[in-house]
């Protein structure tokens, strides 16, 4: 009875240890895990998703499979099934992958706030058929995720953009397009002697010259003041310049945008220079989106505009950038946009030192 059960144990004891040194070897073999959005962005408060592929190509099945990565707390995942949220930052999925089995699952998240999101790595700890062991490993991920800034309401965005507009159109140069022919008319004195028709001229028996459509010239630059301590109140500032540009590159205005912040997809200094036309509004986006906190004065940021309308987006109401706003736009006209909190008394207001060249626009949120 003895030589049975020692028989049928070191049978056991023999499967146990060949199963261990399989899985020691061959665990992450024919493993794949993919992590990828559903969708290349959205607008803040919106709803996305984000894919997990698991695939398991060999016969050996994986009971405990455990899926970890990164994630910012500004995605707020609806469903914790099967998963760990330790610091609202860190995800844990757990999985059972069977023999030569492919799972996928989809999990839903709100947009809760602006940003770039980007998972450049997973981590995988799986367990042993006895769960006797852990095996811990990571697999390389390239997804990435805009959330766009969302626009503010048009009465609230309406009282600077109408200030813009009369600056751009009291301010505005009228230049000949000597590609855009308007007609004829007789030569006056002092009128260029390139734009003589000698044709028309010569048929007419007198001096014609070419009458040429005027082209309409301005640019605009948003200065985005992101100088840390004021989240809420930058966040509007970020979202008034993507309503204020929506409406501008709508008119055909060219923007070029600067900020004392920093660019969170290159580390670099964050601007965006040379944005003209309605289909470069999904970049301007894109790149607002990526506008995160930085260090310096906001007015240090933007080379002097010249003839150009500068708009300041600042929530800082100190005399210092007032001067420093006013010295860079120097002999042209400036607009200062101050997003403040409900309730902003007219005496506040009032205390706002005032300079000649610049006009200070307050929007309440």
């Amino acid at each position: 009875m003895l030589i049975p059960i020692l028989i049928a144990a070191a049978v056991l004891l023999l499967l146990f240890t060949a199963l261990r040194l399989l899985y020691d070897r061959f665990w992450d073999k024919g493993l794949g895990c993919r992590l990828s959005f559903t969708q290349e962005y959205a607008v803040e408060d919106e709803t996305s998703s984000l894919s997990e592929v698991i695939v398991n190509r060999k016969l050996l099945p994986l009971p405990v499979l455990e899926i970890s990565f990164h994630m910012d707390k500004r995605l707020h995942f609806s469903s914790e099934e099967n998963s760990s949220l330790s610091d609202q930052s860190y995800r844990r999925d757990v999985f059972t992958a069977g023999s030569r089995q492919k799972i996928t699952r989809t999990l839903p998240f709100k947009c809760a706030g602006r940003g770039y999101f980007r998972i450049n790595e997973a981590g995988l700890i799986a367990q042993d058929l006895f769960l006797t062991r852990k095996y811990v490993s990571h697999m390389p991920q390239n997804t990435e995720f805009y959330v766009l800034p969302r626009t503010i309401p048009a009465y609230q965005v309406q009282i600077p953009y109408a200030r813009i507009m009369g600056e751009v159109l009291s301010r505005r140069r009228v230049c000949d397009d000597p590609f855009e022919f308007g007609g004829l008319r007789e030569y006056s004195r002092g009128d260029p002697m390139k734009y003589i028709n000698w044709k028309a001229t010569a048929r007419a028996g007198r001096l014609l010259i070419n009458i040429h459509e005027s082209t309409l010239s301005q640019r605009v630059i948003l200065l985005i003041d992101m100088e840390p301590g004021g989240d809420f109140l930058n966040e509007c500032a970020v979202r008034l310049a993507c309503s204020l540009a929506e409406r501008l590159l709508a008119e055909g205005i060219e923007l070029s945008l600067y900020s004392n912040g920093t660019d969170t997809q290159t580390g670099e200094p964050w601007l965006l220079e040379g944005v003209s036309g309605s289909g470069s509004l999904l970049t301007l986006k894109k790149k607002l989106a990526c506008l995160q906190t930085g260090q310096g004065p906001v007015c240090s940021c933007a080379p002097p505009p010249g003839d150009d309308l500068t708009v300041l987006l600042s929530r800082n109401t100190r005399d210092d950038l007032g001067r420093a706003f006013s010295e860079l736009v120097g002999k042209g006209r400036g607009i200062r946009v101050i997003p403040c909190g409900l309730g902003t008394s007219e005496g506040q207001r009032g205390k706002l030192e005032a300079f000649k060249n610049t006009e200070n626009v307050w929007i309440e949120f």
